[in-house]
């Protein structure tokens, strides 16, 4: 099995990194450590130079590819290192292209994806934070770890038990990666006035983990507005990591206000497995 690791440009990584070498012990896994020189930011900086100063801006594109080469090949080191010192296989590499395509063409090479809310790859900050790899998630192209900033390890997981199709495709992702497989404390959780109801939207999720040989877990129905009452209940059992299906949007500026994936998104504040 192997965790891709894209390099982000803001300083959230550390955190990330931190909860992706915590799964990769736990599932004897290897890390892919990728960092992407973004030639279409560093062109879209040159486009933006005044007349006179194109003709050295564009001169000066090899240098900064160069530059921030450098700089990439800096970051990788100290993550190889922190693999070496946990005992963590790994394999790194820096590329220059565009983000997005070298984030997606190495996300078919591997089996889960770990970057943090705020992730950037962008020369120019262009990019919306956690556009590149909620994109995927939506496209169904890799599950994906989000890590809450600052790290903590993974000792409770809720799994939104919604009786939708996505919800119980994130816990089939979950439970055919081995994650969090009798090393925390994992609760099935359906919000629902009906406890009949409540029960059917449990039914799937349960016996995905009983296929896949789950030690025994908690399950709780409990009945409210969904998305403050799933966070109520997440804050009451203090837990850190929530897994749930995807809403089907791109961008988090389109999320809708009544989705719980969508609220667990804006508030940040517990790790979040996705997968549609």
């Amino acid at each position: 099995m192997t965790i891709l690791f894209p390099v982000s440009l803001d300083p959230s990584r550390d955190d990330s990194f931190g909860l992706a070498l915590d799964i990769a012990r736990s599932l004897s896994a290897g890390i892919r450590i990728l960092f992407v020189v973004d030639r279409d930011g560093i062109r879209r900086v040159e486009a933006g130079a005044p007349p006179g100063a194109i003709h050295m801006a564009q001169e000066a594109e090899e240098e900064i590819t160069r530059r921030e080469s450098s700089a990439g090949a800096e970051l990788v080191a100290g993550l190889g290192k922190r693999c070496t010192d946990a005992g963590v296989p790994f394999t790194a590499d820096i590329k220059v292209g565009n983000p997005g395509d070298e984030i997606e063409k190495e996300a078919a090479r591997c089996d889960l994806l770990v970057a943090g809310f705020t992730s950037q790859y962008d020369f120019d900050r262009q990019d919306t934070p956690g556009k590149q790899v909620i994109t995927m998630m939506k496209e169904r192209i890799i599950p994906i770890v989000l890590a809450a900033s600052p790290y903590r390890p993974v000792q409770t997981v809720v799994v939104g038990c919604s009786g939708a199709v996505p919800a119980a495709r994130a816990v089939g992702a979950m439970a055919r990666l081995g994650l969090w497989k009798g090393n925390c404390r994992l609760i099935l959780l359906a919000v629902d006035d009906s406890p009949d109801e409540g029960e059917a939207r449990l039914a799937e999720p349960r016996q995905i983990l009983q296929d896949a040989g789950y030690p025994p877990w908690e399950e709780k129905i409990i009945s409210g507005p969904k998305a403050r009452t799933f966070q109520g209940f997440c804050e009451e059992v203090v837990a850190d990591t929530v897994v749930l299906g995807g809403w089907g949007e791109h961008h988090w500026n389109e999320i809708l206000g009544n989705s719980i994936t969508a609220n667990f998104l804006s508030t940040q504040l517990y790790h979040l497995f996705l997968y549609m």
